[in-house]
């Protein structure tokens, strides 16, 4: 608590005496917020402890940042922010400081969006769809359906509906319906990922990260070379870069 109340102090002082943020406001922090966590899955992918600690505390500074903004205009203070989570992880798990039984993640998972729609008077779980990549937001989505047993009972019916969505999308006739049906496409494969367990999200970044490395390779030998590298002598030099990664 006396570090928590040292790292009070501190930013009370930066909004004080440091121009760019004495400037800040709640809307002109919003990237930020966004950055940081993408870069704190970064670091979390990378498996070094170090780079972990420093992402999630950018993350920290964010959090401190956005709530001396709110003290200062008399919105709420960190004693209110603290007594709100609490309270709020408290409510959110009820199997834990309540009466509520569960017998897997999967009830929990329930309950959890029971609870959300109850306290933002939801009419349907569709309501309040936060602002997220589209792909996250996918999965999101369709786990809330599935919450509700709208959903196959099985992987293998995911699987199906892939092949559909390709073969939609090879017959379509017109730019509309190509991109109609490339969304479709793509909005199965995300709801594979609840079904893998895998943040699609995640998975993505990783394979942007795995093509840039392999493209840089054949990229550094185009550079080198004299002459113009056919197709095949890049997927030669493609097939050892994935040696490497």
């Amino acid at each position: 608590m006396n570090a928590f109340k040292k790292l009070v102090k501190v930013f009370r002082i930066l909004r004080q005496k440091c121009p760019w943020d004495r400037e800040q406001t709640h809307h002109s922090l919003r990237k930020y917020i966004i950055e940081e966590a993408y870069e704190l899955v970064e670091a979390v992918e990378s498996e070094n402890s170090e780079k972990v600690m420093d992402e999630l505390a950018d993350i920290l500074t964010q959090v401190m940042l956005h709530t001396v903004i709110a003290e200062e205009n008399g919105e709420f203070d960190f004693d209110n922010l603290l007594e709100h989570l609490i309270e709020k992880i408290e409510r959110r798990h009820p199997h834990v400081f309540g009466e509520i039984k569960v017998k897997s993640k999967e009830d929990v998972i329930k309950n959890w969006i029971k609870i959300k729609g109850k306290e933002k008077e939801s009419v349907s779980v569709m309501d309040n769809i936060p602002h997220i990549p589209g792909l996250l937001l996918s999965a999101k989505i369709q786990r809330r359906a599935s919450a509700l047993g709208f959903d196959w009972e099985n992987i293998k019916g995911v699987y199906e509906k892939i092949e559909e969505e390709i073969d939609e999308l090879k017959n379509a006739k017109n730019d509309k319906s190509r991109e109609e049906e490339l969304g479709d496409l793509l909005f199965a494969v995300s709801h594979l990922s609840n079904f893998l367990g895998i943040d699609p999200e995640i998975a993505i970044n990783r394979a942007i990260r795995k093509f840039v490395f392999r493209f840089k390779v054949v990229e550094k030998e185009i550079n080198r070379s004299k002459t113009k590298l056919s197709i095949d002598e890049m997927e030669k030099i493609w097939q050892n870069a994935k040696q490497r990664n």
